[in-house]
C-alpha cells in the first residue's frame, strides 16, 4: 500500500484536491476534520486544551469554540505548540488507524496542512503539494473565507514557505486555475501513480 501525503499552501486546493481523489474511489483521511474533534467535550483532548487555555473557550453547546482558539494561537507560538502538542498524537493515532483499516488497498491518501511542520514525512511513502500564486491564494481568503487582505496575507506568511515546500514535495500540482484545471491535474497524477503501482506488481 501507498501512504501518500496532501499537504500545501494555504487556499491552494488541498480539499478540492482530496474531493476529487475520493470520487475516483480512493480512501483519504482528513486530518483538519479529526483536529475539530478534539475540541469536542467528549473527546480525550478536550480537558487537555481547557486546562492549557481556560474554560472560557467554551461555547453554549459545551465544546471548544474552535475560532477563539484559532484566534489564541495564531498570536501566540508558544500557545500554538502548545495546541499542537496536545492534538497532533490524537491526529496521528487516526491516520495510523486509517491506514490498518484500508492496508488492502493499492494506495490511500491523507490531507494533512501541518504535514511537513510536524515532521511527519516518514509516515508517508510520497508527498504531493498543492500549491498556487500568493495573489490567487489571497484573493481566495477574501472571497471565500471573508478575510480582510490584512487578515489574509497574515495567514499566508504565518506558513511554510511555498518554495521549502515545493523542495520537500515528491509531486506538484499548481492550482491557480479553474477546477476543470485541477481536475486535469489530478488526472495525470493518477495516470503516473497507477504506472508506479502497476511496476510494483499492485493493481489499481
Amino acid at each position: 500500500m501507498l501512504k501518500i501525503g496532501v499537504t500545501g499552501t494555504i487556499a491552494a486546493g488541498k480539499t478540492s484536491v482530496s474531493i476529487l481523489l475520493k470520487r475516483r474511489g480512493f480512501a483519504v483521511f482528513n486530518s483538519d476534520q479529526y483536529a475539530k474533534m478534539a475540541t469536542h467535550h467528549t473527546n480525550p483532548c478536550f480537558e487537555k486544551i481547557i486546562a492549557a487555555f481556560g474554560d472560557d473557550l467554551i461555547d453554549a453547546d459545551g465544546n471548544i469554540e474552535r475560532q477563539k482558539l484559532a484566534d489564541v494561537i495564531f498570536h501566540d507560538e508558544n500557545a500554538r505548540l502548545t495546541l499542537n502538542g496536545i492534538v497532533h498524537p490524537y491526529v496521528k493515532q487516526g491516520l495510523l488507524k486509517f491506514f490498518e483499516r484500508n492496508s488492502d488497498q493499492p494506495a490511500v491518501f491523507a490531507e494533512v496542512p501541518l504535514l511537513f511542520e510536524a515532521g511527519w514525512q516518514e509516515l508517508f511513502d510520497h508527498t504531493l503539494v498543492i500549491t498556487c500564486e500568493r495573489k490567487t491564494a489571497i484573493e481566495r481568503m477574501m472571497r471565500d473565507r471573508d478575510y480582510t487582505e490584512e487578515e489574509a496575507n497574515a495567514r499566508y506568511d504565518s506558513q511554510i514557505d511555498m518554495q521549502k515546500q515545493i523542495e520537500l514535495a515528491d509531486r506538484v500540482i499548481y492550482n491557480d486555475g479553474s477546477l476543470s484545471d485541477l481536475d486535469h491535474s489530478v488526472n495525470l497524477y493518477i495516470r503516473d501513480l497507477r504506472k508506479e503501482i502497476r511496476h510494483g506488481n499492485q493493481s489499481l
